[in-house]
C-alpha cells in the first residue's frame, strides 16, 4: 500500500498524451479516411480512362499534373483565408464537404471532359481543406516534434490509401467501376464526422479576433531561409510525375485487373518510412535526411529502369512513394519552424503552390516521353532530376543551417 501512490503516478505518467496529441491523432485520422476515399477513386482512374474511355498516356499525365496543380493554387488562397480568419477546421469543413459531393460525378460521367471537371472539383475540395489541416498540425505540435508530427500524419494517410487501393480491387472483381466510385463516397463521408471532434489551436489574447497576417512583425518571418527551402521544394519536385504512369506500367507486365494494385505499394512505402523519417529528421537533422530521401529516390529509378518483373517494380514503387512523403514531411516542419504562426497556413499554401508547378511540368514531360521513347525515357528523366535536386541540396546546405543558428 505504501508504494501504491508512487506506482499510480508513475503509471498516469506514462499514459497521459502530450499537449496537442489528441489533436494530431484526430486529425491523422481525418486524413486516413478521407485517404481511403481518394485512392478507391484515384486508384483505378487511370485504367478506367485508358481502357474504358480510351484515352492516351500523354493526354493522361497532362490531366494528373493539371488537375494537382489546380489544388496546389487553391491552396495558396486557403492558406490566406485560414491565417486571416484564425478558423482553420471552418475552411476544412468546406473542403471536406465538396469531397463527398464530387464522388456520385465520377460515377455518373460517361466522356473524358466530364472526368475532368470533376477531378478539377475534387482537387478543388482537396486544396482548401489542406493548407488548414497541415497548419493545424504545426500549430499543436511542439518545435522538437515537427517531422515525427508530419511524418505521423502522412503514414496514417498512406495507410488510408493502402486500404483504399485494397478496396478497389476487391470491388472490382465483383463489381465494375462506377459501382467502385459510388462506393468510395462512403469514407469521405466518415472523414467529415472527424472534423466534430477537432478543435483550432488557442490563440493569444490580442490575436483572438481575425486580423491581417500581412504585418511587417509577420512578414520577418519569410526571410531568406523560407526562399531557399521554397526553391529546393521546386527543384526537388521536378522528379515526381504522375502516378498513375506507374499504374500503366504495371498493366503491361500483369493482368489490367490487378494493375490497380500498384497503389497499394505507392501507399505501404509511404505508410513504413514517413514516421521513422520524420522522427530520424527531428534527432539526426533535417537536411541530411533530406539528402538521404534523393539518393533513395535515384535508386528507386533506377530499379524501374531496369525492372522485367511486377515485383521488382512493386518495390521501387514502394521505396519511390515513401522518399517523396518523407520529403515533403520534412519540408513542411522546415517551413513549421521557420515561419511565424500568423503566416504559417499562407507559407505552407506557397509551398503547394511551387510543387504544384513543378509536378505539372515534369508530369508534361513524362508523358510526351512515355508516349515517344518510352517508359524507360521517363524513369531517365525521373533519375535525372533527383539528381539536380541533391546537388542543390548540397549547394544551400551551409546557408541553411547558418540560417537556423
Amino acid at each position: 500500500m505504501l508504494f501504491r501512490p508512487a506506482f499510480s503516478t508513475k503509471i498516469k505518467n506514462r499514459t497521459e498524451m502530450r499537449p496537442g496529441q489528441r489533436e494530431i491523432l484526430i486529425i491523422s485520422a481525418y486524413g486516413l479516411a478521407l485517404s481511403i476515399s481518394t485512392q478507391m477513386l484515384y486508384s483505378q482512374l487511370a485504367l478506367y480512362m485508358k481502357y474504358e474511355l480510351k484515352t492516351g498516356e500523354c493526354k493522361i499525365a497532362l490531366l494528373d499534373g493539371f488537375v494537382e496543380f489546380v489544388s496546389y493554387i487553391v491552396r495558396i488562397l486557403a492558406g490566406i483565408l485560414s491565417d486571416y480568419m484564425h478558423n482553420r477546421r471552418l475552411l476544412m469543413a468546406i473542403g471536406c464537404g465538396v469531397l463527398c459531393m464530387v464522388k456520385p460525378i465520377f460515377a455518373l460521367s460517361q466522356s473524358v471532359a466530364q472526368v475532368l471537371w470533376a477531378e478539377i472539383a475534387e482537387r478543388l475540395g482537396n486544396g482548401v481543406q489542406a493548407c488548414p489541416r497541415d497548419a493545424m498540425i504545426s500549430d499543436w505540435s511542439s518545435r522538437e516534434r515537427l517531422a515525427a508530427s508530419f511524418g505521423f500524419f502522412k503514414s496514417m494517410k498512406t495507410v488510408g490509401a493502402l486500404l483504399g487501393a485494397t478496396s478497389a480491387t476487391i470491388i472490382l472483381g465483383h463489381w465494375d467501376y462506377r459501382t467502385l466510385f459510388w462506393c468510395a463516397g462512403i469514407p469521405a463521408l466518415a472523414s467529415a464526422s472527424l472534423l466534430l471532434a477537432m478543435r483550432d489551436a488557442p490563440a493569444n489574447g490580442h490575436e483572438k479576433s481575425a486580423c491581417n497576417p500581412f504585418r511587417k512583425k509577420y512578414l520577418r518571418s519569410l526571410k531568406g531561409r523560407f526562399w531557399i527551402i521554397l526553391l529546393l521544394a521546386a527543384t526537388c519536385e521536378l522528379s515526381h510525375f504522375g502516378e498513375s504512369l506507374l499504374t500503366l506500367r504495371a498493366s503491361t507486365l500483369i493482368p489490367q485487373r490487378f494493375a490497380g494494385m500498384t497503389a497499394v505499394f505507392m501507399a505501404l512505402g509511404p505508410a513504413l518510412l514517413a514516421y521513422p523519417m520524420g522522427l530520424a529528421a527531428d534527432r539526426r537533422g533535417k537536411i541530411p535526411l533530406l539528402r538521404l530521401c534523393l539518393r533513395l529516390s535515384i535508386c528507386a529509378y533506377v530499379c524501374l529502369l531496369l525492372s522485367d518483373s511486377a515485383w521488382t517494380l512493386f518495390g521501387a514503387v514502394m521505396i519511390l512513394c515513401g522518399q517523396q512523403a518523407s520529403m515533403q514531411s520534412i519540408f513542411l516542419a522546415l517551413i513549421g519552424e521557420c515561419v511565424d504562426k500568423n503566416l504559417r497556413a499562407t507559407a505552407i499554401g506557397m509551398f503547394y503552390g511551387v510543387i504544384g508547378g513543378s509536378y505539372l511540368m515534369a508530369s508534361g514531360i513524362c508523358g510526351k516521353l512515355w508516349e515517344i521513347h518510352g517508359h524507360e525515357a521517363a524513369f531517365i528523366y525521373g533519375a535525372a532530376m533527383s539528381t539536380l535536386g541533391l546537388t542543390a541540396v548540397g549547394f544551400f546546405r551551409t546557408r541553411l543551417e547558418a540560417s537556423r543558428q
